[in-house]
């Protein structure tokens, strides 16, 4: 069975049984292989928007046996990959905004309910707000180290009953204030938003919106940083 490292292998674990995936950015395709060879998936889509990797990922594919039931194409985003039969939509490996660009292009996620794994590498927090704002709910949400660092993964899902979230959720999501793991995350995003408040409050050259800006990140890394510690007083 082919190793994936902890992020992958988060993703992997999001996706549901039996169904078509497409993994956007598929590298090597060692994550479409490991759905395919682990059960999870009947077949997968595995697209690429660069020529080398997508040859990469077909070597791959040939070696594992695979070629009959992983499809690669040459896509940016989801712009090339038909909707036909589609469950599950991987994207891994990118930026918050770049991922919430690829879903907002793509109109029949929302109408087939996919089921949607996102891991970004950075500006969770802008993934997650474009989610909020168009209908989408976090079903669940976990942290994951790969390395040095810690990552979210996101599982999504387009809902009719729109739900209101709390301000301060943009950057806690569905991530568990009581899980080892997603604690550590959720600290060092309070840490984050405080530092950079005050950070913005001791500029020389401060507005009254750079004060405000300043003044909301302190009070919603504050609100993170209170419900941490008082996770089981209650």
């Amino acid at each position: 069975m082919i190793n994936l490292d902890s992020r992958l292998k988060q993703c992997a674990e999001f996706v549901s049984n039996n169904g078509c995936a497409v993994d956007v950015g598929t590298d090597h395709a060692y994550l479409a292989s490991y759905l395919i060879l682990s059960g999870k998936c009947k077949r997968v889509v595995a697209c690429d928007l660069r020529k080398s990797p997508l040859e990469n990922a077909k070597r791959h594919i040939c070696d594992e046996g695979l070629e009959d039931r992983i499809q690669t194409v040459l896509s940016d985003g989801l712009d090339n990959i038909s909707s036909d039969g589609v469950t599950d939509i991987i994207i891994a490996g990118m930026g918050g905004e770049l991922i919430a660009e690829i879903i907002s292009k793509t109109e029949w996620i929302k109408k087939q309910k996919v089921n949607l794994i996102l891991q970004p590498m950075t500006k969770a927090h802008d993934l997650r707000k474009y989610l909020f704002q168009n209908g989408f709910s976090i079903k669940c949400e976990k942290a994951v180290k790969s390395e040095k660092f810690i990552y979210s993964v996101i599982n999504a899902e387009y809902s009719d009953n729109y739900k209101n979230h709390e301000d301060y959720e943009i950057y806690s999501g569905g991530l568990d204030f009581q899980r080892e793991l997603d604690r550590e995350y959720l600290q060092i995003q309070s840490e984050r938003l405080i530092n950079a408040g005050k950070g913005m409050l001791k500029s020389e050259k401060k507005s009254a919106n750079i004060i405000r800006e300043g003044n909301e990140k302190i009070r919603l890394g504050k609100i993170i940083s209170d419900k941490l510690n008082n996770v089981g007083k209650d």
